[in-house]
């Protein structure tokens, strides 16, 4: 296999489609600095799967594209196809030639080919694996990777030694296998724990599927039998309904007869108590009239004397109120006075705390300064003390170094003279292309400022865009959230609305009169509505203002008093409810009489947290007069203890009447009151107009900031571009920099290899002086620094003493000055105690003189009402006494008319009670009969429910099948009791003598009745069993209630566990089957792993050697016979893992590192390990990029000379500038930039004669 040839378009400065042809032999790249040599290299790199863009010099992997120059637009792709020819047999592939290809675009996304089909990179890995021909392998050499394979760690070297022992596929193999045996041990966790799981379930089942086939067994057997038992008696019961019913149809001829006869006798009476009810109707009139007068006379009496009582008492009340005022009015006089005592007292006492606390403060201030400057003094002792030991210990030290390096100095002074000239000569080529390097950094500078103007105009621009677009993002979301509240809040209003519209929450006749009753266009028009929507009241207040008006919430307000009387009227006629009406001209009949200021502890009155409308207003008030409002009930039993002259109301809803009634509690159910729904649809409404408003500002708002978001989205992307143009033009310029700076690193690596000996002799030689003055220094001032901290350690204790006694004495200060406070504290403390009474005492004073007052007020009212009543009530009496004379004289003349009627209407009775009387013997006996059917029906309906709900069976349409009936008792037959105690968890021997002693037949009874049956029905096809053989039912019935008794015995049965356990099993067999499956799985991997250890431990092993002594033979030829190189395996027991060290000694060098190589022989030690491992496993083509570059004309020669033992075996493409390389090149590319940032490529052909021919080569533009 050979390198055939290598496309390139658009890869880095190779912008137009650039073909090069590899032959035989040695094929040289040469060309002036920055020209795209090493771009060829990194091609190949990448075609073959590099992924690092860093390793290819780039950022990301687009920067491969070529990215256009002052004259040519950059590309939009990368291309680049490698050909090798002679591969069958070598890849794994039928195809002798195969082309690998790879495409880059400007979005990031590429594409990997072979043979220009798509393909992974993994697929291109693994064709190339163990050919050594990849991105890492030894098939592509530079001074980078030389650097790395020599500085790397030892267990990064291996892959180099593992591609040459041809076990990277082995490896990958390996990797596959343990991914593959750890997915096998998580599986086989897994599927153990599932078939544990099963078994589990298995045994379960088990038991369940084998109770619910016996379940099953003995239900069928019992459903038989049943159901033709059940059809059995159905039919008994069905013959003997018919016949009740025959009975019953006689029994109602004879009742209709006789109930005709006593309609007759009834109508002849009917005039007759017509006549006779009047009498009694007057009689009944005047009797209520003369009892109704007899009453009011007596109530007024009573009223009267009660009014006499009331009026004494309020009288003495009075008194007394007047007296127990006058006395509280003292007192508070008294109290008072001491309460202004204490006072004065308490604020002598705190003038005293206050100076006391200013002190102890203060000293406490002194007091933790002064422990601070003793804790400073401490510590600066102890410092002392420890610098003054160890600047002792440091003189002696630096006594013994002075003297051992003064000896080491003089031999470190010569050497570095010799060196110098050459040096100087280099450093003046290197200020040379540093002036050049400067010009380029100063233009790229002055690029690099006005990129920074873009980007931070860019990046001030694209904040302006995120936080407009933030907000309008926000915004957006704030709108969503106001849209669904809105909507949230106007259906929970439209819902309201409809229900006030319905009149949910009123009740029934309150709902009929706002519909107008049975006449809408009559009553509507004097409809206004119910108090309840004349009213506002705060969402806080609902319950409590409902609470205390109560229904009246729903009293309907109408025109005048002649429609409210004709409501009442239609609502009592219809039966369609009770409403409270209101007529206008009622609403303000009278004044309200003013409470006064509300008691302490309540909320205020009830009719000062209400707004009605004008023409209610009075009524309201009426209505709330004299009712409190407070928090809760606690407070309202106790405001009604201290005083009971009102009515209480609580947020809660809980209700006190005057007299001690308390109403509360709540409905079950969700229901909203009248006053609620109005209260909330108030509420509902201001909001939902708040969210409106909002919702329009902040549309407004968003609008404005999306406007804006488009704004700076366009002038983003104007900045964008004015940024990558310039970010292009600075890109060219840093190209041109970087081929200086690479001539500047190529001066410095030679002279490098000049200045390493002179730099090592320089800097020790400098050390060792300026240590010899450093530490001559540093002991005379060590020195001098222990006698200071001796002078220092005394004045310090000193100040540390007077510190010490200092704390002491502010220490005593505070306690002294607490101890002060805290006696003042207390006297305030005491002072405090004794006034709080004084101000609760004042404040009942107080009050028990205004309740007083409240009362006297009251009570003389009461008494002119009671006197005014007295004087109307006693000429009432006059006119009731005159009124109950004349009923009487009319009363005794209707008595006497009456006992005529009462004679002719008894004789009436007794022929109607004979009459009656013997309608309800016959209606008794037909009762009887009605019962017995009712409890026939009751007993088919209860047979035929158990059929329908047990058996899912219809009796009416059930056709009894003799054959299965005579089965199911043959089945009993066979079994016997035996089989009945299986079915049972516990029988016993009893169970047998107990179905002796209770008569259940036995197994040769249950055979003759089948013999007689099948004698007379030889067919089995008897629709229903009313021959007079079929079997004995007791016996069937017997059998059912003991079967029934062994299922009910079963408890719980799982009928399904049947195919649960079918399913579970089936399911259970296939996990066995998948664990056999993967423990042979995991038996497999391991012996695969096994054998691949077995067989790399080889193949590594005995590559390793032979390329140990490889590298060794050619170092040797390198360097020289006294020349030294070792490979090692740092762990011999785990060669496949372990790293490898690298030994290498020139000669006349004891270096200890590889590292310490100078650049020529790192570069030689790398051509013996790249030699050695050629010599094992040559590739079919090596790339070596500048690897000679760190060589003088000596090693270069050696280079070739090795260089020549291989061409034979392998094609070698070489980069380089030195003249004596390129001498072995059979043929040479000239890479050039005729054009600025754009390479191109000149073939030339070296004959054996030396001649030469040569031309462009074809460049076609992409």
């Amino acid at each position: 296999m050979r390198l055939k040839s290598l496309e390139i378009h658009g890869f880095k400065s190779f912008a137009d489609k650039t073909k090069l042809e590899f032959h035989e032999g040695v094929t040289g790249i040469v060309g002036p600095n920055g020209c795209g040599k090493s771009n060829i290299v990194d091609s190949m790199r990448w075609v073959l799967g590099e992924t690092s863009a860093k390793a290819l010099r780039g950022g990301e992997m687009a920067d491969v594209i070529f990215n256009g120059t002052d004259k040519r637009s950059p590309l939009g792709m990368a291309e680049v196809t490698l050909t090798l020819s002679g591969c069958s047999g070598i890849l794994a592939t039928d195809y002798d030639e195969v082309s690998l290809g790879r495409r880059v675009f400007r979005d990031g996304k590429s594409e990997y080919l072979i043979n220009k089909q798509p393909v992974r990179l993994k697929d291109i890995h693994n064709l190339l694996m163990d050919t050594g021909i990849g991105r890492t392998s030894y098939s592509i050499m530079e001074q980078g990777k030389i650097d790395m394979l020599l500085s790397s760690k030892p267990e990064d070297r291996r892959a180099v030694f593992e591609e040459a022992a041809g076990i990277t596929k082995y490896k990958t193999q390996k990797k596959e296998a343990l991914r593959k045996l750890d997915y096998t041990e998580a599986n086989l966790v897994r599927i153990r724990d599932v078939i544990a799981e099963n078994e589990r379930q298995i045994r379960s089942l088990s038991r369940q599927a084998s109770k619910a086939k016996r379940y099953q067994s003995l239900f069928d057997d019992v459903r038989t039998l049943e159901l033709h038992l059940g059809h059995k008696k159905w039919r008994e019961i069905r013959a003997e309904k018919s016949e009740l019913s025959s009975s019953i149809r006689h029994f109602t001829l004879r009742q209709e007869e006789l109930e005709e006869s006593i309609e007759k006798r009834q109508a002849e009476m009917a005039s007759a108590r017509v006549e006779y009810q009047e009498i009694e109707r007057r009689l009944a009139e005047l009797q209520n009239l003369l009892s109704r007068l007899e009453n009011e006379v007596s109530n007024a009496g009573n009223r009267i004397e009660f009014n006499v009582e009331r009026t004494h008492e309020h009288s003495v009340r009075i008194r007394q109120n007047e007296e127990e005022i006058a006395e509280a009015t003292e007192k508070r006089v008294r109290q008072e006075a001491d309460l202004d005592n204490a006072n004065r007292q308490l604020e002598a006492v705190a003038a005293r705390i206050f100076e006391e606390q200013a002190g102890v403060e203060t000293l406490e201030l002194e007091t933790r300064a002064a422990r601070q400057r003793r804790e400073e003094l401490n510590l600066r002792i102890r410092g002392i003390e420890e610098e003054r030991s160890t600047l002792k210990s440091r003189i002696a030290s630096l006594e013994a170094h002075l003297a051992t390096n003064e000896r080491q100095t003089e031999s470190d002074e010569q050497r570095s003279t010799q060196l110098a000239e050459e040096i100087l000569r280099l450093r003046a080529d290197e200020e040379s292309r540093k002036g050049d390097a400067a010009e380029f950094k100063d233009r790229i500078a002055g690029h690099q400022l006005a990129i920074e103007g873009y980007e931070e105009n860019l990046a001030e621009l694209e904040q302006k865009y995120h936080r407009a677009r933030r907000s309008a993002a926000d915004l957006q979301e704030d709108l969503s959230s106001l849209h669904k509240l809105r909507a949230e809040k106007r259906s929970r209003l439209e819902v309201l609305d409809q229900l006030i519209a319905d009149g949910e929450g009123f009740e029934k006749g309150v709902q009929e009169v706002l519909k107008g009753l049975n006449d809408p266009e009559f009553f509507t028009p004097h409809l206004r509505a119910p108090l309840a929507n004349h009213i506002e009241v705060d969402g806080r207040f609902a319950d409590a203002i409902e609470a205390a008006l109560g229904r009246r919430l729903q009293s309907v307000i109408v025109s005048d008093i002649a429609i409210a009387e004709k409501v009442i009227a239609t609502l009592r006629e219809g039966n369609l409810g009770k409403a409270s009406v209101i007529a206008e001209s009622h609403l303000s009949a009278a004044e309200t009489v003013s409470r006064g200021r509300a008691p302490l502890g309540s909320i205020g009155w009830a009719s000062e947290q209400v707004r009605c409308d004008p023409k209610v207003d009075s009524l309201v008030s009426r209505l709330l007069e004299g009712i409190l409002l407070v928090e809760d009930l606690p407070t309202a039993l106790r405001l009604r203890e201290e005083s009971g002259a009102f009515a209480i109301a609580t947020l809660a809803g809980e209700f006190i009447t005057t007299e001690g009634i308390i109403h509360g509690g709540r409905t079950g159910d969700d229901s909203i009151s009248v006053l609620r729904m109005q209260t909330e649809v108030r509420e509902l409404a201001e909001v939902t107009a708040a969210l409106d408003y909002e919702v329009e500002s902040r549309q407004g708002r968003r609008d404005e900031l999306n406007k804006r978001v488009d704004e700076f989205e366009a002038g983003l992307q104007e900045a964008r571009e004015r940024l990558q143009q310039k970010r292009v033009s600075s890109s060219t310029l840093e190209g041109k920099l970087a081929l200086i700076e690479r001539d500047l690193n190529q001066l410095r690596n030679r002279i490098e290899s000049l200045e390493w000996e002179r730099r090592e002799v320089d800097d020790r030689a400098l050390h060792l002086r300026a240590a010899l003055e450093e530490k001559r220094s540093e002991r005379d001032a060590a020195a001098i620094r222990v006698s200071e901290l001796d002078a220092e350690t005394s004045t310090t204790a000193s100040d540390l003493e007077e510190a010490r006694f200092r704390e002491e004495q502010l220490t005593e200060e505070v306690t002294g000055a607490r101890t002060r406070l805290a006696v003042e504290n207390g006297t305030r403390e005491k002072f405090e105690e004794q006034r709080d009474p004084m101000l609760a005492r004042l404040a009942e004073l107080v009050d028990l003189v205004t309740r007083r007052e409240t009362e006297i007020v009251d009570y003389l009212e009461r008494t002119a009402n009671a006197a005014s009543e007295t004087q109307v009530l006693q000429k009432r009496i006059l006119e009731w006494e005159a009124e109950a004379s004349a009923a009487t004289a009319e009363r005794t003349r209707i008595l006497e008319d009456r006992k005529g009627y009462s004679a002719k209407i008894e004789e009436g009775e007794t022929e109607l009670t004979r009459k009656r009387k013997e309608v309800q013997q016959v209606a008794s006996q037909m009762g009887k009969e009605q019962v017995k059917v009712a409890q026939l029906d009751l007993t088919l309906e209860n047979l035929e429910r158990h059929c329908r709900d047990r058996y899912r069976t219809e009796l009416e349409f059930f056709e009894p099948d003799s054959h299965a009936l005579l089965l199911a008792i043959e089945e009993r037959r066979k079994n016997g009791a035996t089989r009945l105690r299986a079915y049972s968890e516990s029988d016993s021997d009893d169970e047998e003598s107990h179905a002796a002693s209770s008569g259940i037949p036995t197994a040769e009874s249950i055979g003759e009745a089948m013999e007689d049956h099948a004698a007379e029905d030889p067919d089995d096809e008897i629709p229903v069993l009313e021959d007079p053989a079929e079997p004995d039912w007791e016996f069937v019935e017997d059998v059912v209630s003991q079967l029934r008794t062994k299922l009910d015995s079963m408890g719980p049965v799982n009928i399904d566990a049947i195919e649960e356990f079918d399913e579970l099993e089936e399911h259970y067999k296939f996990n066995v089957q998948q664990l056999e499956d993967l423990e042979n799985s995991k038996e497999e991997l391991l012996r695969m792993i096994a054998r691949i250890n077995r067989d790399t431990r080889k193949m590594f092993s005995e590559t390793f050697e032979l390329i140990r002594k490889n590298f060794r033979d050619m170092f040797r030829e390198l360097f020289g016979d006294k020349a030294k190189a070792d490979l090692v395996l740092l762990d011999d027991n785990d060669p496949l893992e372990c790293g490898i060290d690298i030994i290498a000694k020139p000669p006349g060098k004891k270096l200890q590192s590889i590292s310490l190589l100078s650049g020529g022989e790192r570069s030689m030690t790398a051509v013996a390990l790249l030699f050695g491992i050629y010599m094992v496993k040559p590739s079919p083509f090596c790339v070596l990029d500048e690897l000679d570059a760190p060589l003088d004309e000596s090693n270069i020669a050696r280079f070739l000379r090795v260089l020549d033992r291989f061409i034979g075996g392998s094609q070698f493409v070489i980069v380089t500038h030195s003249k004596r390389t390129m001498s072995r090149a059979d043929v040479m590319y000239g890479v050039s930039m005729e054009e600025f940032g754009v390479s191109k490529t000149v073939g030339v052909t070296f004959s054996k004669a030396g001649e030469s021919k040569g031309g462009k080569q074809a460049m076609v533009g992409g």
